[in-house]
């Protein structure tokens, strides 16, 4: 009985280090597929010559692009910043500047509750990621504009 569940103490550690195996693979593979997919929307935006900001795709399968206003703006220079964070490609830290910056000016908007999308997305991983004051300032200069939608009647 002593030897069974020493048997089954060392199957079960066995099968936990090669559950682990599996997931860091899996994990690594996605990754890869990540840099390679958000690397291939990066060169056909440069290709454009103009700003786009993918966020889904179309039912016919082309990438539908959203201007500054829409609340997903900021999920695609989020989406570099994590991926740079993933792999520590330098190659991408102009890049994810270069993307959060295009959304900058998303932080004057008053209109939309989804600012904290637009911006905390971009300069929020920004800022964590390089600790430069200027996303900070953003952000702060962001989080009034939001404020102003406040109204004391409905709390």
């Amino acid at each position: 009985m002593v030897k069974m569940k020493y048997l089954m103490g060392i199957a079960f550690c066995a099968a936990l280090i090669s559950c682990s195996e599996v997931k860091k693979e899996f994990i690594e593979e996605n990754v890869e597929f990540a840099h390679k997919q958000i690397g291939n929307e990066i060169k056909l935006i440069e290709e454009s010559g103009k700003f786009m900001n993918p966020t889904t795709l179309n039912s016919d399968g082309s990438v539908y692009y959203c201007n500054l206003t829409d609340w997903r703006s900021g999920f695609f220079p989020g989406s570099i910043w994590y991926l740079y964070e993933l792999t520590g490609d330098k190659t991408l830290l102009p890049i994810a500047r270069k993307y959060t910056e295009e959304v900058k000016d998303a932080k004057n908007i008053t209109w939309n509750h989804d600012v904290g999308f637009m911006i905390y997305c971009s300069f929020g991983n920004g800022l964590r990621l390089t600790g430069d004051e200027e996303y900070k300032n953003v952000i702060v200069e962001a989080a009034r504009s939001l404020s102003t939608r406040f109204r004391p009647v409905a709390g």
